[in-house]
């Protein structure tokens, strides 16, 4: 409905996003960006502007925790982090060496790969060169035309622990870079990029230039049979037409293979962009980018191939870190978002160090930030990484390729095997296991237990409970959920219960599955019945309400609970079963004060008729120590060996449903009502679930 827009909406839907609602006349236009609805009658003319944004107790829900660590990028802005303080520990450089007293070949040369922390090269490449002064007799016509440079590598070995990043590619791309400045290209710096803004030389002022024939011999065993020939195929190299060596030393066979890679020398028509050498870099490392899906694909700049896996190095930079592959060939980002591979030909773009340059930004663990010097709290702390436009790197989980967003994605870098991963983890969910891991001891549940189990907080019914819930979020941790203003139409905790209940009545399942899949999430209904101290808490420090994952508290915690980099923080120090009793059943202990432990109670204390099955589902749905990883076996019985199949397929249930529900439409008031009167208050009256509850 463009008509209707007058010039100021016009303007403002060149900036933003907008979405035109045409309810009656007049028509409401609703502008997300600014959260203000603009009344306009039926020609056309603005009337009335209206508030729009959306309930204070969904909107707290959403960016409490964001300000904090959006805060904290804004804060870090002005923070020099680098490749150090992102992968702490040592990095790698390249030296480059001629002759010596260990050469063996005329014009032999070496480039050795060292790390910083340790004496001796971890890799090395040799080679040698020389120019053809007289052609041999095998010579055809074209090559004594030529000028020709003979070249052969010698060796080329990487130490076995360090195999498996391609730095063998590596250090064969340098010296065929080192080849190519010497006989091929004209230039003054060999170590210089081409710069395309410089004037040509004269004729005079040019050097010889020469083609280069570059020799090897791949030696293979049996168990690399075809393995060395691939990787040199890959480099650029092919096979000559002679005869292959076959070797055999007593019980050790191996064959040769002669092969041959042609550098061809620059013509003024084809001035081309150099492959950049790492050997001016002060330090790299190789890493891994990975998403959920493993190696993240990335498109080079020319299009026509599909996404490929590279091996990446990073690389210190000025302002910042670059990513090239181990063949030179530099990451970067355009502002339209695109993230694509800059190829050695390609010239089309104008400012590659700035689009290469991604600037590391660390989000903390800790909720309250000082002016103390930057740690590393752990191998699984969060950071960013912002372009030169602006945007963020992310890895997109549909398409596994790179991109950049507007909207901040995570990664997690690991120093022990070098590798940044594109996490779904976000700051808010971090920090709220870090209050969880802090806060919910052995004495905490006692006290919570004491102050919540008396249920004097109100009266209400179960489906009274799913109408409060309406108002938070489904995925209250979600970075999008703090961002996208977009926010206020996403689902609810209510719409993702009811789904859930539909995917089990889809499924086939009992009904009293169906009923426990709706009401299980009720316990964030507490937050209103309970607004002065579990809301303000909610608010402010730590929403207990909300389901995460749980664990047994008083006794051993199990080394594969979740977050468990934060258990320095908690003060409980139990042996294997603690305070309680060998094989004492799950009934008897004590679980983390959370929402659906409250529900557990709340069933049980207002005497429902639902089996001991659904209960079990309520309570221990959440202790994935438990139905996942096993553990907890020295307080656990028969009894709950029993329960455990319900309660993890309630679980992979639950989960199945929340990855469906991501993109839902949140259900409304007459959607919910018309569910509940159709099929499940008929099965809460079967449970004796349909009265007034004690809260």
């Amino acid at each position: 409905n463009h008509e209707i827009l007058d010039s100021g909406a016009k303007a403002a839907a060149g900036r933003k996003r907008i979405l035109i609602l045409e309810v009656a006349r007049p028509t409401l236009l609703y502008l997300l960006a600014f959260e203000t609805a603009l009344v306009i009658d039926e020609n056309g003319s603005q009337m009335t502007s209206h508030n729009c944004v959306p309930s204070p107790a969904k909107k707290a829900k959403t960016t409490t925790s964001w300000r904090s660590w959006k805060g904290e990028l804004e804060a870090n802005n002005g923070k020099r982090f680098g490749l150090q303080d992102l992968l702490p520990g040592f990095t790698l450089r390249l030296e480059h060496r001629q002759g010596g007293t260990l050469a063996t070949h005329r014009g032999e040369e070496r480039i050795l790969l060292y790390r910083s922390d340790k004496k001796g090269a971890i890799a090395k490449i040799i080679y040698s060169s020389e120019i053809q002064e007289q052609p041999s007799l095998q010579s055809s016509v074209a090559e004594l035309q030529k000028n020709i440079a003979q070249a052969k590598i010698h060796v080329l070995d990487v130490k076995s622990q360090y195999r498996g990043r391609d730095l063998g590619g590596l250090l064969f791309s340098e010296a065929i870079t080192h080849l190519k400045s010497k006989y091929c290209n004209n230039d003054d710096n060999e170590d210089d990029d081409f710069n395309t803004n410089e004037p040509l030389k004269s004729d005079y002022e040019q050097k010889q230039l020469y083609d280069v024939n570059c020799s090897l011999e791949a030696e293979e065993d049996v168990t690399r049979h075809g393995k060395l020939i691939a990787f040199y195929l890959r480099l650029g190299c092919h096979v000559v037409s002679k005869r292959v060596q076959y070797i055999s030393d007593n019980d050790f066979a191996y064959r040769k293979v002669p092969m041959q890679v042609t550098l061809k020398a620059a013509t003024t028509a084809a001035r081309k962009r150099k492959r950049s050498s790492l050997m001016s870099k002060a330090s790299f490392l190789p890493v891994q980018l990975v998403g959920d899906a493993g190696k993240i694909t990335v498109t080079p700049s020319g299009g026509s191939e599909a996404g490929m896996k590279f091996d990446w190095l990073i690389n210190q930079a000025d302002d910042g870190i670059q990513f090239s592959t181990t063949h030179g060939h530099f990451l970067i980002a355009s502002p339209s978002g695109n993230v694509t591979i800059l190829d050695q030909v390609n010239d089309s773009y104008s400012d590659v160090d700035g689009w290469a340059t991604f600037v590391p930004l660390h989000i903390s663990d800790e909720i309250d930030h000082d002016d103390s010097p930057f740690q590393q709290s752990s191998s699984r702390s969060l950071w960013v990484l912002r372009s030169c436009h602006g945007t963020f790197l992310t890895a997109d989980s549909v398409s596994k390729c790179l991109s950049c967003t507007k909207l901040p994605s995570f990664w997690q870098a690991n120093g022990s095997n070098l590798s940044l991963a594109c996490t779904s983890d976000t700051p808010p969910r971090r920090h709220h296991y870090l209050q969880c891991w802090k806060l919910q001891t052995h004495e905490y549940v006692q006290s919570m237990r004491s102050t919540f189990l008396n249920f004097s907080l109100g009266k209400a019914t179960l489906f009274e409970a799913l109408g409060w819930i309406h108002t938070f979020p489904a995925y209250p941790f979600h970075a999008w959920s703090c961002e996208d203003t977009s926010m206020v139409s996403s689902p609810s905790l209510r719409t993702l219960s009811f789904l859930m209940a539909e995917a089990a009545r889809d499924e086939g399942l009992p009904d009293w599955v169906q009923l426990v899949a709706l009401f299980h999430e009720l316990g964030e209904a507490v937050k209103k019945l309970d607004p002065n101290n579990t809301g303000k808490m909610a608010d402010s420090i730590y929403d207990w309400t909300i389901s995460t994952r749980s664990r047994v508290v008083g006794c051993a915690i199990p080394n594969c609970a979740t977050f468990s980099e934060f258990r320095h923080l908690n003060t409980d120090s139990y042996t294997d079963t603690g305070v309680y009793e060998a094989n004492c059943a799950l009934d008897n202990v004590l679980l983390l004060w959370s929402g659906p432990e409250y529900m557990y109670h709340l069933l049980r204390h207002n005497q429902t008729a639902l089996p001991l099955e659904a209960l079990a589902m309520v309570r221990y749905y959440l202790l994935g120590d438990w139905h996942e990883h096993h553990e907890y076996t020295s307080i656990t019985n028969e009894y709950d060996e029993d329960m455990l199949p319900w309660v993890s397929d309630f679980d992979r249930l639950r989960r199945k449903t929340r990855l469906e529900c991501l993109d839902c439409v949140d259900l409304s008031d007459e959607q919910c009502a018309y569910l509940w009167d159709r099929h499940y208050s008929r099965i809460a009256a079967k449970y004796d679930c349909d009265r007034l509850f004690a809260w």
